[in-house]
């Protein structure tokens, strides 16, 4: 089932994001909560894990640099979206390493998250597709459910999925009961996510000059991701 009639979405005054890195807000959800912005909503924006791990061969570039370069890329990116004054926070899990549940460490990010659920009280929470073929995608919608259960909150959904048409298995894929599809269009906004995805310069120039096998976004993926419709899935169950 598709529905593209968005306007209930679009309509909601308070709207929080989980971002597995630092671009994954831009390049899985970055038109929609550009237009959610300019209809006065409300965006908060939780980045999971800090992005370090892109290029671990990079001397010129060890984790705390590259970290605190994402964080400033991740903002950067916000500002061009219409939220430069979007309340966010890094949990600084490590990339590609997230901690497992019976982890102290996840038990604080799961609890950090929950008091933003508690505090900020979106009516929609925008997640990675559960089944996103990225170990940080799907752990970053497991915390999230974690924090989900520890409220009395019961928002509604959204999932967006960076991965799946690229490197997805068939049971990636959602079953055909599963989730609805939600269609936003963003024509309105597309040159804005274009230059959120261009913030983002560690991940799609040859700023990190040392490391040949450190990760870059092809331009067909940049493409791929920045057309005038963003897909999400609305989970039915």
């Amino acid at each position: 089932m598709v529905n593209d009639d968005v306007l209930a979405f679009a309509q909601r005054r308070k709207i929080l994001v989980v971002a597995p890195h630092p671009d994954d807000e831009t390049l899985g959800c970055g038109g929609f909560i550009s237009l959610s912005a300019q209809t006065g909503s409300a965006v908060y924006v939780v980045f999971v894990t800090n992005g370090a791990a892109s290029h671990r061969k990079s001397k010129a570039w060890p984790p705390a640099r590259l970290a605190a370069q994402r964080e400033r890329e991740a903002c950067h990116a916000l500002a061009c979206l219409g939220l430069e004054n979007a309340p966010r926070l890094f949990l600084r899990l490590t990339d590609a390493n997230m901690p497992m549940p019976e982890d102290p460490a996840w038990r604080n990010a799961v609890a950090a998250v929950g008091d933003i659920l508690q505090r900020f009280a979106p009516d929609l929470v925008i997640l990675p597709w559960r089944r996103d073929p990225h170990c940080d995608h799907r752990g970053s919608w497991l915390l999230a459910q974690h924090a989900l259960k520890q409220v009395s909150l019961r928002p509604e959904i959204l999932e967006y999925a960076v991965w799946l048409d690229e490197f997805g298995e068939a049971g990636d894929r959602p079953d055909s009961d599963e989730v609805e599809l939600v269609r936003v269009h963003i024509d309105g906004v597309l040159e804005r996510k274009r230059a959120a995805v261009a913030a983002h310069l560690s991940q799609t120039t040859g700023l990190i000059a040392d490391d040949p096998d450190g990760f870059r976004l092809t331009p067909q993926t940049i493409a791929r991701l920045t057309q005038s419709t963003e897909i999400y899935f609305r989970p039915l169950q």
